[in-house]
């Protein structure tokens, strides 16, 4: 299984990694993929093996690497397993972890025409101090508007990192399912 992934701050990765290490642990082979990095090969693209895409949103919209690739799986997802996550600090409030919940998932799914087999929101993490005066001032102001936290010097983790174990199970049994 390919796990591919695009990160901005690096906490993606950090979910991709908690991901795929749990997903070996079940015993099914996972190879993680920084599409900024390294984008996937056409045949990697256009094989009939299961894989994961994982993606930050960035002011309102996944980052350009993994729109492209989603674009490009799209049409294969009928005979190409997809899993589909978006990290985001929208799916930290109850309810806005399924795809039909969170707008930013919703409309990632939307727009690519893509048909995963899961696809859910998790919420990622609020790091200002890591941030450029731009972006930690964008922050600011979404945080004011949702109500969380805009003192522009928070760090909060709002991962649930026992549900991302719990998704590589979920996963894995679908991955099984289809054998």
């Amino acid at each position: 299984m390919d796990i591919f992934y695009a990160t901005h701050f690096g906490h993606t990765e950090q979910i991709a990694g908690s991901l795929a290490h749990a997903i070996r642990a079940s015993g099914v082979p996972a190879a993680l993929h920084d599409i900024r990095q390294h984008y996937p090969s056409h045949a990697q693209i256009c094989s009939s093996d299961p894989c994961v895409l994982i993606s930050p949103v960035r002011y309102g919209i996944h980052l350009p690497s993994a729109r492209k690739l989603l674009k490009q799986i799209a049409p294969l997802t009928p005979r190409k397993p997809l899993f589909l996550l978006s990290v985001n600090l929208t799916a930290r409030k109850e309810g806005r972890s399924r795809s039909l919940e969170n707008p930013y998932l919703r409309k990632w799914i939307s727009r690519s025409g893509a048909q995963p087999r899961l696809a859910e929101a998790i919420a990622g993490k609020l790091e200002y101090p890591q941030y450029n005066i731009v972006d930690r001032s964008m922050m600011r102001l979404m945080m004011m508007i949702a109500g969380g936290p805009a003192d522009g010097q928070s760090v909060v983790d709002y991962t649930p990192w026992p549900h991302v174990s719990t998704l590589a199970s979920r996963i894995v049994d679908l991955v099984n399912s289809d054998r």
